[in-house]
């Protein structure tokens, strides 16, 4: 594993690509990935497919069709992830794979240990910061033909429909706007009548003035009027210091890993991202275009995006120890989450566990359009394919057996709209919904919508007794529940909840205290789960105002 040198004027992203042939897919279905170490481009030792395969066939060795294929080897100092490709038009897999190739990590050389020299970074202005978005923003505008190649490639293995790809490739520039960077700080870090980007730049004079403490009071007689007078007009300052973070991201979404790089940017934070086996594609892209639009900035150079395989005791050993860094975020599955807290106990960590989505529907919707309300309705399904946590599962229907079969036709003709875009159907999707068939839903009300092959694209199932979560397959289906009051749901509610839909309006401004006093996180009209304004707390948390350290002096 070699670094890069930094030159003073970095070609753009195509040229460096081209050069060093990274992020495109050459005939042994190789793409090779570079990292990002504190701002330095690290690429890939070359390896050759022999290599790789013989690699995978040991770890294959013994494996039976229970089993799933080996996703993850090293290879000759290099990390090699495999993936199915998937025909795009049938969406089922080709029985080929490909392969992204990443340099060997050294845990040792990710965390800032050195405090003066960070001081470059805690002391910049805040206009920098915007300066930053604006260069990386710029590059990847410059060089579309590199995004819309490393777009293609991570349609190539993409669980998710062309759609769903194409519009995370689409939010980049929308993300890395200045104004959303400015809203965002201001909006959750501002304190006293001082905006977020003061917090952030300096020392911020408190209004109110300094209270004695007891010792004080008690040895009141002892203090000289000098003393007494600086107590009596002194004023505290209050300061939003950066933080060195260290981001544990999850794939379920392609921008997962930019929004956790832009929580870092925005706070003026050294950062460590790690980048997700199923969405590395996209922070390699975002991390060239950083340390080729702004190789210099303090932000590059405290900034680093790399890889390594969850888990793995030799490079957690060091990233979690004590004093490695000043914030954990964790995103997973919940051992994986779990895992990190248990070994980061002397380090702050914020979590964003597993959680899913509900939706409650009042008999008011069968007084008017009901294919309007189970429109609204499917729409907060269908965030992400139903793989994001904010995704609706189930449908409450205010109403008996007959009021929800009526709704769940209403869905599925919702749904079956949605077929334009069709999905992958994994083995374990398939395994699932059988298991379903023959189990918690055998005497169930069950319509499924299938394409000309008579594959599974959509489905709806009226549910009337009580269903196992976490047995759901997240592959668009829709479970209805029939409730006799939508006050029922309140007993189904609890921190694992992390979103409710509910129409109409009306009872949603009355329902809204008591679902949030059980552990719900967002109760929104119906239809609007996957919408987002600046200033909204996530899961539970204003995460700027967490990431940062409020000093006092």
């Amino acid at each position: 594993m070699s670094a890069i040198p930094k030159i003073s004027q970095q070609p753009p992203i195509r040229e460096l690509c081209e050069r060093e042939g990274w992020l495109s897919m050459d005939g042994d279905r190789i793409i090779r990935c570079p990292l990002l170490v504190k701002g330095e481009l690290v690429g890939p030792p070359r390896i050759t497919r022999a290599a790789i395969e013989r690699a995978f066939a040991e770890l294959d060795r013994g494996r039976t069709s229970a089993d799933p294929f080996a996703g993850y080897a090293a290879v000759d100092g290099a990390q090699v992830l495999r993936h199915a490709e998937i025909d795009r038009a049938t969406m089922r897999a080709t029985g080929r794979w490909v392969y992204r190739v990443m340099p060997a990590l050294d845990p040792l050389a990710l965390p800032e240990r050195d405090f003066d020299a960070l001081d470059a970074l805690y002391s910049m202005p805040y206009e920098r910061v915007l300066e930053w978005l604006v260069a990386v923003r710029e590059a990847l505008a410059g060089d579309p033909e590199v995004v819309t190649r490393v777009r293609h490639l991570e349609r190539t293995t993409s669980e998710h429909p062309d759609a769903f790809v194409d519009a995370a490739f689409l939010a980049l520039p929308i993300l890395l706007d200045t104004e959303h960077a400015v809203a965002a700080i201001d909006s959750e870090l501002a304190r006293s009548g001082a905006s977020g980007r003061q917090l952030l730049d300096g020392w911020v004079e408190l209004p109110g003035a300094l209270s004695p403490g007891p010792a004080h009071v008690i040895g009141g007689g002892m203090m000289s009027p000098r003393f007494a007078h600086q107590l009596a007009s002194y004023r505290s300052t209050l300061r939003a210091l950066p933080t060195r973070q260290l981001h544990i991201t999850a794939g379920n979404s392609p921008l997962i890993p930019l929004f956790s790089l832009l929580r870092a940017v925005w706070t003026k934070s050294p950062s460590v991202i790690k980048l997700p086996s199923g969405a590395a594609l996209p922070g390699c892209l975002i991390a060239l275009a950083a340390a080729t639009a702004a190789p210099d900035h303090p932000l590059t150079r405290h900034l680093s995006m790399v890889y390594w395989r969850g888990g793995d005791a030799e490079i957690e050993r060091v990233l979690l120890a004590p004093g490695m860094f000043d914030r954990i975020v964790v995103w997973g599955e919940p051992d994986a989450v779990a895992s990190v807290k248990q070994r980061s106990q002397l380090t702050k960590v914020l979590t964003f566990n597993p959680r899913y989505a509900a939706s409650m529907i009042g008999r008011e919707a069968f007084a008017g359009d009901l294919d309007e309300v189970a429109t609204r309705a499917v729409f907060d399904t269908m965030i992400e394919n139903q793989k994001a946590c904010i995704a609706s599962l189930v449908h409450y229907v205010e109403g008996d057996v007959a009021d929800a079969e009526r709704y769940a036709a209403a869905v599925a003709r919702a749904l079956a709209r949605w077929d334009a875009h069709p999905h992958p159907l994994l083995d374990r999707h398939r395994g699932q919904l059988k298991r379903l068939a023959r189990g918690a839903l055998m005497n169930a009300q069950v319509e499924y919508s299938s394409g000309v092959d008579g594959e599974f694209r959509s489905g709806v199932v009226v549910a009337p007794h009580d269903f196992p979560i976490k047995e759901h397959p997240m592959c668009r289906l829709v479970v209805v529940r029939p409730v006799a009051r939508l006050e029922d749901c309140l007993g189904f509610l609890h921190h694992g909840v992390a979103t409710i839909g509910i129409y109409p309006e009306a009872r949603r401004v009355v329902l809204r205290d008591r679902i949030a006093a059980r552990g719900v996180s967002n109760i929104c009209p119906l239809g609007q789960a996957g919408c987002a304004s600046i200033g909204m707390a996530h899961d539970g948390m204003l995460v700027l105002s967490e990431l940062v350290d409020w000093k006092n002096a």
